[in-house]
Protein backbone atom coordinates (compact mmCIF):
# COMPACT_ATOMS: atom_id res chain seq x y z
CA UNK A 1 0.00 0.00 0.00
CA UNK A 2 1.47 3.42 -0.93
CA UNK A 3 2.40 5.90 1.77
CA UNK A 4 0.16 8.87 2.53
CA UNK A 5 2.04 11.50 0.44
CA UNK A 6 2.40 9.21 -2.57
CA UNK A 7 -1.24 8.21 -2.29
CA UNK A 8 -2.17 11.90 -2.28
CA UNK A 9 -0.14 12.69 -5.38
CA UNK A 10 -1.04 9.58 -7.38
CA UNK A 11 -4.79 10.20 -7.43
CA UNK A 12 -6.32 11.11 -10.75
CA UNK A 13 -9.56 12.56 -11.97
CA UNK A 14 -12.28 9.93 -11.91
CA UNK A 15 -15.44 9.47 -9.89
CA UNK A 16 -14.35 6.08 -8.65
CA UNK A 17 -10.83 7.19 -7.72
CA UNK A 18 -11.33 10.46 -5.87
CA UNK A 19 -10.97 9.96 -2.15
CA UNK A 20 -12.54 13.01 -0.53
CA UNK A 21 -11.70 11.58 2.88
CA UNK A 22 -8.11 12.74 2.40
CA UNK A 23 -9.32 16.31 1.84
CA UNK A 24 -11.58 16.16 4.89
CA UNK A 25 -8.81 14.71 7.07
CA UNK A 26 -6.36 17.45 6.06
CA UNK A 27 -8.98 20.14 6.68
CA UNK A 28 -9.79 18.76 10.13
CA UNK A 29 -6.09 18.64 10.99
CA UNK A 30 -5.81 22.37 10.31
CA UNK A 31 -8.82 23.03 12.57
CA UNK A 32 -7.29 20.85 15.29
CA UNK A 33 -4.02 22.78 15.03
CA UNK A 34 -5.90 26.00 15.76
CA UNK A 35 -7.78 24.44 18.68
CA UNK A 36 -4.63 23.15 20.39
CA UNK A 37 -1.71 25.66 20.38
CA UNK A 38 1.04 22.98 20.74
CA UNK A 39 -0.08 21.64 17.36
CA UNK A 40 0.16 24.96 15.52
CA UNK A 41 2.97 23.58 13.38
CA UNK A 42 0.45 21.27 11.64
CA UNK A 43 -1.44 24.11 9.99
CA UNK A 44 1.08 25.27 7.40
CA UNK A 45 1.98 21.85 5.90
CA UNK A 46 -1.70 20.82 5.85
CA UNK A 47 -2.58 23.97 3.89
CA UNK A 48 0.07 23.01 1.32
CA UNK A 49 -1.17 19.42 1.11
CA UNK A 50 -4.74 20.66 0.59
CA UNK A 51 -3.58 22.80 -2.34
CA UNK A 52 -1.69 19.81 -3.77
CA UNK A 53 -4.76 17.60 -3.36
CA UNK A 54 -6.89 20.05 -5.33
CA UNK A 55 -4.38 20.55 -8.14
CA UNK A 56 -3.57 16.84 -8.51
CA UNK A 57 -6.98 15.24 -7.99
CA UNK A 58 -9.06 17.95 -9.69
CA UNK A 59 -6.30 19.10 -12.02
CA UNK A 60 -7.41 16.93 -14.96
CA UNK A 61 -10.89 17.90 -16.06
CA UNK A 62 -10.87 15.99 -19.34
CA UNK A 63 -12.17 18.97 -21.33
CA UNK A 64 -11.03 20.24 -24.70
CA UNK A 65 -8.77 22.90 -23.19
CA UNK A 66 -5.74 21.20 -21.57
CA UNK A 67 -4.11 24.60 -21.07
CA UNK A 68 -6.80 25.30 -18.45
CA UNK A 69 -5.66 22.29 -16.40
CA UNK A 70 -2.01 23.30 -16.70
CA UNK A 71 -2.83 26.84 -15.62
CA UNK A 72 -4.80 25.50 -12.64
CA UNK A 73 -1.92 23.26 -11.57
CA UNK A 74 0.55 26.11 -11.93
CA UNK A 75 -1.69 28.32 -9.83
CA UNK A 76 -1.74 25.68 -7.08
CA UNK A 77 2.04 25.47 -7.05
CA UNK A 78 2.35 29.26 -6.97
CA UNK A 79 -0.14 29.41 -4.07
CA UNK A 80 1.94 26.96 -2.04
CA UNK A 81 5.16 28.87 -2.76
CA UNK A 82 3.56 32.21 -1.88
CA UNK A 83 2.22 30.74 1.37
CA UNK A 84 5.65 29.61 2.55
CA UNK A 85 7.30 32.82 1.39
CA UNK A 86 4.76 34.71 3.48
CA UNK A 87 5.28 32.47 6.51
CA UNK A 88 9.09 32.79 6.57
CA UNK A 89 9.17 36.51 5.74
CA UNK A 90 9.60 39.00 8.61
CA UNK A 91 6.30 40.47 9.71
CA UNK A 92 7.43 44.03 8.98
CA UNK A 93 7.60 43.25 5.23
CA UNK A 94 3.89 43.80 4.65
CA UNK A 95 4.00 43.27 0.88
CA UNK A 96 4.79 39.56 1.35
CA UNK A 97 1.09 38.90 1.87
CA UNK A 98 -0.02 40.31 -1.48
CA UNK A 99 0.90 37.24 -3.61
CA UNK A 100 -0.74 34.98 -1.03
CA UNK A 101 -4.02 36.92 -1.04
CA UNK A 102 -4.16 36.97 -4.83
CA UNK A 103 -3.14 33.36 -5.50
CA UNK A 104 -5.24 31.73 -2.77
CA UNK A 105 -8.37 33.71 -3.66
CA UNK A 106 -8.04 32.58 -7.27
CA UNK A 107 -7.14 29.02 -6.29
CA UNK A 108 -10.02 28.49 -3.88
CA UNK A 109 -12.56 30.01 -6.27
CA UNK A 110 -11.39 27.79 -9.11
CA UNK A 111 -11.12 24.75 -6.82
CA UNK A 112 -14.66 25.11 -5.50
CA UNK A 113 -16.01 25.25 -9.06
CA UNK A 114 -14.09 22.10 -9.96
CA UNK A 115 -15.12 20.40 -6.73
CA UNK A 116 -18.81 21.08 -7.33
CA UNK A 117 -18.46 19.71 -10.86
CA UNK A 118 -16.68 16.64 -9.51
CA UNK A 119 -19.42 16.06 -6.95
CA UNK A 120 -22.04 16.45 -9.67
CA UNK A 121 -20.28 13.80 -11.78
CA UNK A 122 -20.48 11.20 -9.01
CA UNK A 123 -22.84 8.36 -9.84
CA UNK A 124 -24.21 7.98 -6.32
CA UNK A 125 -24.51 10.13 -3.20
CA UNK A 126 -22.63 8.13 -0.59
CA UNK A 127 -20.48 8.74 2.48
CA UNK A 128 -17.44 9.63 0.39
CA UNK A 129 -19.31 12.29 -1.58
CA UNK A 130 -20.78 13.82 1.57
CA UNK A 131 -17.28 14.02 3.05
CA UNK A 132 -16.12 15.89 -0.03
CA UNK A 133 -18.98 18.36 0.24
CA UNK A 134 -18.26 18.97 3.93
CA UNK A 135 -14.53 19.34 3.29
CA UNK A 136 -15.18 21.91 0.58
CA UNK A 137 -17.26 24.00 2.99
CA UNK A 138 -14.64 23.83 5.74
CA UNK A 139 -11.92 24.66 3.25
CA UNK A 140 -13.73 27.87 2.37
CA UNK A 141 -13.49 28.94 6.00
CA UNK A 142 -9.83 27.98 6.29
CA UNK A 143 -8.94 29.83 3.11
CA UNK A 144 -10.83 32.90 4.31
CA UNK A 145 -8.84 32.74 7.54
CA UNK A 146 -5.56 32.42 5.66
CA UNK A 147 -6.39 35.37 3.41
CA UNK A 148 -7.58 37.45 6.37
CA UNK A 149 -4.30 36.71 8.14
CA UNK A 150 -2.40 37.99 5.12
CA UNK A 151 -4.62 41.09 5.00
CA UNK A 152 -3.81 41.74 8.66
CA UNK A 153 -0.12 41.47 7.74
CA UNK A 154 -0.51 43.93 4.86
CA UNK A 155 -2.65 46.40 6.81
CA UNK A 156 -2.08 46.16 10.56
CA UNK A 157 -5.25 46.64 12.59
CA UNK A 158 -7.63 45.46 9.86
CA UNK A 159 -9.47 43.35 12.44
CA UNK A 160 -9.95 44.53 16.01
CA UNK A 161 -9.47 43.66 18.73
CA UNK A 162 -6.77 41.14 17.82
CA UNK A 163 -3.61 40.36 19.74
CA UNK A 164 -1.78 39.77 16.47
CA UNK A 165 -2.06 43.44 15.52
CA UNK A 166 -0.06 44.58 18.56
CA UNK A 167 2.46 41.77 18.08
CA UNK A 168 3.09 42.76 14.50
CA UNK A 169 3.77 46.40 15.23
CA UNK A 170 7.06 45.67 16.97
CA UNK A 171 7.88 42.15 15.82
CA UNK A 172 10.83 41.46 13.55
CA UNK A 173 10.17 37.72 13.55
CA UNK A 174 8.69 35.83 10.65
CA UNK A 175 4.95 35.42 10.23
CA UNK A 176 5.38 31.76 11.22
CA UNK A 177 6.52 32.85 14.69
CA UNK A 178 3.19 34.57 15.42
CA UNK A 179 1.06 31.85 13.83
CA UNK A 180 -0.63 31.09 17.17
CA UNK A 181 -2.60 34.34 16.76
CA UNK A 182 -4.12 33.12 13.48
CA UNK A 183 -6.56 30.98 15.47
CA UNK A 184 -8.43 34.18 16.30
CA UNK A 185 -8.63 35.22 12.66
CA UNK A 186 -9.76 31.75 11.57
CA UNK A 187 -12.41 31.82 14.28
CA UNK A 188 -13.66 35.11 12.85
CA UNK A 189 -13.52 33.70 9.30
CA UNK A 190 -15.86 30.84 10.24
CA UNK A 191 -18.14 33.28 12.07
CA UNK A 192 -18.45 35.16 8.76
CA UNK A 193 -18.81 31.97 6.71
CA UNK A 194 -21.70 30.73 8.84
CA UNK A 195 -23.21 34.27 9.09
CA UNK A 196 -23.42 33.93 12.89
CA UNK A 197 -21.97 37.35 13.70
CA UNK A 198 -20.98 37.29 17.38
CA UNK A 199 -19.49 40.77 17.16
CA UNK A 200 -16.44 40.13 19.34
CA UNK A 201 -14.10 40.76 16.37
CA UNK A 202 -14.86 43.49 13.86
CA UNK A 203 -13.37 44.42 10.48
CA UNK A 204 -12.13 48.00 10.64
CA UNK A 205 -10.42 48.83 7.34
CA UNK A 206 -12.24 48.76 3.94
CA UNK A 207 -10.39 45.71 2.56
CA UNK A 208 -11.15 43.72 5.69
CA UNK A 209 -14.81 44.70 5.52
CA UNK A 210 -15.16 43.69 1.87
CA UNK A 211 -13.43 40.38 2.57
CA UNK A 212 -15.81 39.73 5.48
CA UNK A 213 -18.81 40.47 3.27
CA UNK A 214 -17.50 38.19 0.50
CA UNK A 215 -17.01 35.35 3.00
CA UNK A 216 -20.53 35.81 4.35
CA UNK A 217 -21.94 35.60 0.81
CA UNK A 218 -19.85 32.62 -0.31
CA UNK A 219 -20.82 30.42 2.66
CA UNK A 220 -24.60 30.24 2.06
CA UNK A 221 -24.07 30.23 -1.71
CA UNK A 222 -21.87 27.13 -1.49
CA UNK A 223 -24.42 25.34 0.66
CA UNK A 224 -27.24 26.21 -1.75
CA UNK A 225 -25.34 25.00 -4.81
CA UNK A 226 -23.96 21.81 -3.29
CA UNK A 227 -27.24 20.88 -1.63
CA UNK A 228 -29.00 21.39 -4.95
CA UNK A 229 -26.51 19.15 -6.73
CA UNK A 230 -26.62 16.39 -4.10
CA UNK A 231 -30.41 16.44 -3.74
CA UNK A 232 -30.80 16.32 -7.52
CA UNK A 233 -28.42 13.36 -7.76
CA UNK A 234 -30.13 11.57 -4.86
CA UNK A 235 -33.56 12.08 -6.43
CA UNK A 236 -32.29 10.68 -9.70
CA UNK A 237 -30.97 7.60 -7.88
CA UNK A 238 -34.35 7.04 -6.21
CA UNK A 239 -36.17 7.28 -9.53
CA UNK A 240 -33.72 4.83 -11.07
CA UNK A 241 -34.26 2.35 -8.26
Amino acid sequence: MPSFPSFLLQQRNGPGQRDYRVLLALTLLVLISFAFPPLNWLGAPCYSLIALWFTRVLGTSGNAHPWSDRLYQALGLFAVVSQWMWLITPVKLESSGIPLVTSWCLLVGWSVIRLVRALASETKVNERVLMGAAAGYLHLGLTAGLVMGAVETIQHGSFRPLTMASMMELSSDSVLMVSSSFAEINYYAFVCLTTVGYGDINPVLPLARMLSIATSIIGPLYLAVVMGVLIGRFSTDLKGD
